[in-house]
């Protein structure tokens, strides 16, 4: 009786924890805009000079790990009893992958990200020339390659192997299970769980915050709707209305729908552009900015602004991504691991990391080409503001409406299947791991990062501080990730151990025998 009122007043701790520091960021904001602003802003601009090495060191790691883990003996685990069967079809379970993962963000980025590098690339790069448009895609590539993805594939691997190889919880925290079954539920264990809510709520709240600017100046410029605070707010509503009632009604039933139309509007779109645009510039630009891309992979995958004057560029593209990705990662991975279940190690990983970005590859070599290809002063204007940048490219392109209309939809759907997968690992967390939350927790976590939303568009730096946000919340997150991948590591070689005792006995023996001819010598 006594654990048991323990057990609750430690999720209670938790839970009274995060509310009451999301409370405190949403009062000021009410309070003083422009002061939340300039204090995120501030805190955004000292983590980029001190701690920028943090987010690219690690994000690239993580891909070299995951690579050596998909392609190694550990490969053949099962997500699962080694007879299980995956729960989802292939296609269904990529488009969840990919639009719960940073579908929206192709959406938005597909053309605002290569025209603003081409017009505003690095210090050292002409704009607005050939050099700044192969420049533009290589950063492309690289903010949407493998090294966002790694993010959402390190805790969900943990997480998923948790779950159907030992039967735990889906709580974060159970990664610190291998160390023993009592480090997850000590004081750690709560810092865990308290950091992966206050990330993934700043995630969200960026998410939703640039899917509202979105979708509310595309309404505004194909349909005159007014591009206000209040539109916005209406938009967020509805939106936060339809997730939680998605959330209520289970995953199978809720975001294996939405997703799958996502797919199909997404591949829709996609095929239309490389039909009636420049197909043939846009499969140049594809292989060549790929090449571009993995030729380069090292040295862009580390660079940072160390003997430079690009710091701010740097702090708001490259580490902005990689932050992105990683306050995403508390709810993209346990949702991810959520729906693999019966898939190996090696189909984890590589569905994880490879599948997505190729994806996004495709489209923003159709639709970044058909921006750059456009007339100069269409591209200036889509570079000043990213929200209205597909709304101008597409509004003299062949069914250019129909895009249009269909970036709009896609951004509802994409940002559902996103805030359905948040809302339902918000709400396990602060359920204790209970895999079937209340309603009365769904509605609590459909709200609160919508709300913070608000808030923050609510500030005249607008997108700035939006940004600002994610980055911040990240770098006590990237701790967590670190320990996850340690986590997998120490598990997987436990369990192929115990799968392969002769392999273990023989590395015994060679070790002793090796310090038995050590101790000869000496």
């Amino acid at each position: 009786m006594t654990h048991t009122i323990k057990a609750e007043k430690d999720d209670k701790q938790i839970l009274i924890i995060c509310l009451t520091l999301l409370g405190c960021i949403i009062g000021l904001g009410l309070v003083s805009p422009d002061a939340l602003a300039e204090l995120s802003l501030g805190t955004m601009n000292y983590i980029i000079e001190k701690f920028g090495w943090v987010y690219a060191g690690g994000t690239f790691s993580f891909v070299l790990i995951l690579f050596f883990l998909a392609f190694s003996k550990y490969g053949d685990i099962r997500l699962g009893p080694d007879d299980s069967k995956p729960e989802f079809s292939t296609f269904s379970w990529l488009g969840m992958l990919f639009s719960a993962g940073m579908g929206t963000v192709m959406i938005l980025w597909g053309i605002a990200e290569p025209v603003s590098h081409y017009v505003n690339p690095m210090t050292g790069i002409a704009p607005e020339t050939p050099e700044a448009a192969a420049f533009a895609f290589r950063k492309f590539f690289l903010h949407q390659g493998v090294q966002a993805w790694s993010m959402f594939a390190v805790l969900g691997l943990a997480v998923a192997y948790l779950m159907f190889r030992k039967n735990q919880s889906g709580m974060v925290s159970n990664i610190l299970l291998p160390w023993g079954e009592d480090k997850t539920k000590g004081k750690l264990a709560k810092l865990i769980n308290i950091i992966c809510v206050l990330a993934a709520a700043s995630g969200v709240a960026t998410s939703i915050g640039f899917a509202a600017l979105t979708i509310n100046s595309g309404l505004s410029h194909m349909l005159g709707v007014p591009d206000t605070m209040t539109i916005k707010t209406v938009l967020v509503i509805g939106i936060t209305a339809i997730v939680i009632s998605c959330a209520i009604t289970g995953v199978k039933k809720g975001i294996k729908s939405v997703s799958d139309i996502f797919a199909v509007l997404v591949i829709a779109m996609l095929v239309t552009v490389y039909a009636l645009g420049e197909t043939t510039t846009m499969f140049n630009v594809l292989l060549t900015s790929l090449g571009d891309y993995l030729s380069n992979a090292f040295k862009d995958g580390l660079a940072l602004p160390t003997f430079s004057d690009n710091a701010p560029w740097y702090g708001k593209w490259t580490l902005f991504y990689y932050a992105w990705a990683i306050a995403w990662s508390p709810f993209v991975g346990p949702f991810v691991a959520r729906v693999s279940r019966g898939r190996t190690v090696r189909e984890f990983i590589l569905g994880a990391i490879l599948t997505p970005p190729v994806a996004i590859y495709i489209w923003g070599s159709g639709f970044g080409t058909t921006a750059l290809l456009s007339d100069l002063n269409v591209i200036r204007q889509a570079a000043e503001y990213a929200p209205l940048a597909n709304f101008l490219v597409f509004e003299h392109f062949p069914l250019g409406t129909f895009i249009s209309y269909g970036i709009i939809l896609a951004m509802f759907l994409g940002l559902i299947t996103s805030l359905n997968s948040s809302t339902y690992t918000l709400s396990v967390i602060s359920s204790n791991g209970d895999l079937n939350p209340s309603r009365n927790m769904l509605v609590l976590w459909g709200v609160l990062p919508s709300t913070l939303a608000l808030v923050l568009m609510m500030s005249s730096s607008g997108l700035a501080i939006l940004q600002s946000v994610s980055l911040i919340f990240a770098l006590p997150l990237m701790l967590v990730l670190f320990l996850a991948m340690a986590s997998i590591i120490k598990m997987l070689r436990e369990e192929f151990a115990e799968d392969h005792p002769e392999i273990s006995t023989l590395k015994e023996e060679s070790e002793n025998e090796s310090s038995a001819g050590l101790a000869a010598t000496a």
